[in-house]
This record gives structure tokens, sequence and C-alpha cells, in this order.
């Protein structure tokens, strides 16, 4: 496991696991705190030889809700860094990424206009707008994507993939990831209580040989809503 964001961090999520010669990535968000080369996953790591190709070290990227710390990286990974294999979400999620994205874009276009120039940068700082997408490729990133229902069980080059409900926000996803008798649960964001319009995350008994789960709320004793 190789946390390439999101490790003790809100922002950036984005988890690489290898299991035996597989390597999935778990999430591609950029982290709202930055605005340099720190905002996306030092995507280079995957690589041992620095002309090697994305999609040589890369073979499936699930993607688990439609918030920008969890998507807003995938045109930096597709169209920036090569990787043209299947990108899978679910059919909400699918709908609402290109939207977050181009509005991403352009809160950063009038961001950095806004921002007064300065004198001096320190060597190896990027300008922001160096640093964002264009629309044209969001919309080559999101032909990449493909669509996995929920509770329907996929196999993608030889790994077993399954979506639960995750609450959270719509299409929000949970994976059970199971290659070779190894099986990996990662839950993403959810929502162990049910509001007024999503239900509480669920997912069948299993037994993962691995648990990777948000921890944002996990020491937090929160009131009931009544007693809010």
């Amino acid at each position: 496991v190789m946390p390439l964001g999101a490790g003790q961090d809100v922002g950036r999520s984005c988890i690489i696991i290898k299991i035996l010669d597989k390597t999935i990535m778990l999430d591609c968000g950029i982290h709202m705190g930055f605005n340099d080369a720190r905002r996306v996953p030092d995507f280079a790591k995957l690589k041992k030889f620095k002309d090697e190709k994305m999609d040589d070290v890369l073979d499936l990227c699930l993607i688990s809700h439609f918030h920008l710390d969890h998507v807003g990286a995938i045109p930096y990974l597709t169209e920036m860094f090569g990787y043209h294999g299947p990108v899978y979400m679910t059919m909400p999620t699918r709908a609402i990424v290109p939207f977050m994205l181009e509005d991403f874009r352009k809160v950063c276009i009038d961001a950095a206009r806004n921002e007064e120039e300065k004198e001096e940068k320190d060597e190896g700082e990027k300008d922001i707008r160096t640093m964002i997408y264009t629309s044209e490729q969001i919309s080559k990133c999101t032909q990449r994507f493909h669509v996995i229902n929920l509770h329907e069980t996929i196999n993608v080059k030889g790994i077993k993939l399954k979506a639960y409900y995750a609450g959270h926000v719509l299409g929000a996803a949970m994976f059970l990831i199971e290659y070779r008798g190894v099986k990996v649960v990662y839950t993403g964001d959810f929502n162990s209580n049910s509001d007024r319009h999503l239900g509480a995350a669920w997912i069948e008994k299993c037994k993962p040989d691995l648990l990777i789960t948000e921890s944002t709320y996990a020491t937090t004793i929160r009131d009931s809503k009544r007693a809010r």
C-alpha cells in the first residue's frame, strides 16, 4: 500500500495498492490547500524508470465519489501522465464529475487572474495557470470513464470488483476488490447513518485481507441528531 495523498491528511485522496502483479489506484483527488505541485498526487513515484509508461505500471483506477479531493487530479493522470487504462465509478459519479472538473478549472483561472504576480518566484515553483487542465483535456479524460453499478460484480484484467452503497453523497461507493484469493475493501468516504436524502452505508459480511477506510472523525464522539 502506497498513499500518494490523504495519508494522515485531508485532501488529495489517492491510494495505490499492489496485489501480486496488479497495481490499482483508489481515487485520484487534489488538495485544495495548495496551489503548486503539492496540489496533485506524486504520480512519478509509480514509475521505476523516468521513461516508463503509466499504462505499464497501473492497471486500474477506481473512483469512490465525485468530490474534488477524490477526482480533481484525474485529468492530470490521463492527459498529462499518459494513463489510458480504465477509470471506474458509479453512474451518478460519472454524470457529475465533468461538471466538477470544469467548475474547478474556471475557479482556478479566475483566482490566477485576480492574484497579484510575485516579483520573484522560488526556484521550481510553478504558476497555478500552468498547473490546471483545459476543457479539452477534461473532455478527453471523461472518455476513459467506465460505469460499475451498485452490487454489480465485474471482472477487469482478472481483477474482480464489486461496488456497495456508501451513503455520503449521491453515487458514492465502497469497493470490494479481489485478485487471486486476496481481498481488499476500500470504503472511500462513507456515512453509517441515514439522513433525509441518503441511506446508511452497507456492505455484506466479508473477511478482507486488507481494509482501507477513511478516519476523518474516527476519534470524534458526535452528538445525536436530536441533541444537535
